[in-house]
């Protein structure tokens, strides 16, 4: 059985139980019934992540994704048991803690529609405009991140028009094509290689690195069979709207520092670029930019990972982004670090595997970044 299906069936028995403790164990008032609920479906959510842990191999993600469904699951099933038969009985008065609880149920109910079945599919386009030394005409960039995916759908296809629409000259997809289990590449791989067909059949040049979700030889077999370009470690330079402009293709390797620039790498970039030329640099992590020098004559790096923090709160910003950078460049759109322009995409798909696949505040999107003459 799926493991999330088993955490769904957990967070609903886990409402449950607390609510027929709180209904049937009467201690004399509404409060303590409602507290002695709680600690029930408390413990038993205890013994699930405990169990889960050591016999399904759960993890920090799956942790959050359990939790997550406890509130948004297991709370409103936890206030229809024990509150809405005093609802329906005229001759009950209802507590406040009850009406305290309903409230609270429909927030969480609805707010946990919302993070999983709206949010994560309103697409939005983020444009940009950047002025750059190097570039001697406007040329427009079309950016595609994180689709992280295990499947072609409406809503990659969606992020696939949204971007043909501005007529981008070139198209950057800085890592995590996909996420799939080894025994669902096979079977994918042709959607995937239809899917960057359509994007190269329309635009002249488009780039790919890899992330941390894909894998780089599989990423470099999508480029070669779509006619893309798979760029890791490496630069290669493209003719866009008559100009020259070089691109700098950053790999993602597990046992490096995303924030260490390849010293090999490094050495080609000082040797090989002039000050004059728009270079144009790709990474699945943002934080690469912290290992650029000021000197480094790269006009603009665009990076993904963050999925901008997947969840946002007002005032506070993405709660976790797995980036070293300030949130707000980690949450998205364009900055300045270290003396370089950076944008991060919010990404278009969700962090999948155990994690609680939502997005709350932080729409996916797709980045139109149109180059001007400074």
């Amino acid at each position: 059985m799926n493991l999330s299906v088993v955490l769904l069936i957990c967070a609903i028995v886990a409402g449950l139980s607390g609510g027929i403790a709180a209904r049937y164990r009467r201690w004399g008032t509404a409060l303590a019934d409602v507290l002695l609920g709680l600690l029930v479906a408390s413990l038993f959510s205890i013994v699930v992540i405990i169990v889960l842990v050591l016999a399904a191999g759960l993890n920090a993600f799956g942790v959050l994704h359990f939790i997550y469904l406890l509130a948004v699951v297991a709370f409103p099933i936890f206030t229809i048991w024990i509150v809405i038969p005093q609802l329906i009985d005229a001759e009950r008065r209802t507590p406040i803690v009850g009406w305290v609880l309903v409230i609270g149920s429909i927030m969480a109910a609805s707010l946990g529609w919302w993070a999983t079945h709206v949010e994560p599919f309103r697409l939005q386009v983020d444009t940009q405009i950047l002025g750059a030394r190097g570039a001697r005409e406007p040329i427009v960039v079309g950016v595609i991140a994180d689709l992280q995916t295990t499947s072609i759908t409406s809503h990659e296809r969606a992020a696939l028009d949204a971007v043909l629409e501005a007529e981008p000259d070139i198209v950057v997809l800085p890592g995590d094509l996909f996420q799939l289990e080894p025994d669902q590449i096979s079977d994918a791989i042709p959607e995937f290689i239809g899917w960057l067909r359509t994007l190269t059949d329309a635009v002249d040049h488009v780039v790919l690195v890899n992330g941390h979700a894909d894998d780089a030889e599989i990423v470099e077999e999508l480029a070669d069979e779509s006619g893309a370009i798979y760029l890791g470690d490496a630069i290669t330079q493209l003719r866009v709207s008559g100009q020259l402009v070089t691109v700098v293709g950053l790999a993602y390797t597990p046992d490096r520092d995303p924030a260490t620039l390849d010293p090999a790498l490094l050495a080609e970039i000082k040797n090989t670029l002039a000050e004059d030329d728009f270079v144009l640099a790709v990474s699945h992590h943002p934080d690469a930019v912290l290992s650029f020098p000021r000197s480094l004559p790269i006009d603009l790096l665009i990076a993904g990972h963050t999925h901008g923090g997947q969840v946002a709160l007002p005032r506070i910003g993405p709660l976790l982004t797995f980036s070293d950078l300030p949130n707000v460049v980690a949450a998205g759109g364009l900055h300045v670090v270290n003396g370089h322009p950076i944008y991060v995409s919010t990404g278009v798909g969700l962090e999948r595997g155990q994690a609680p696949q939502v997005r709350l505040g932080v729409p996916p999107s797709v980045g139109i970044l149109t180059v001007v003459p400074s």
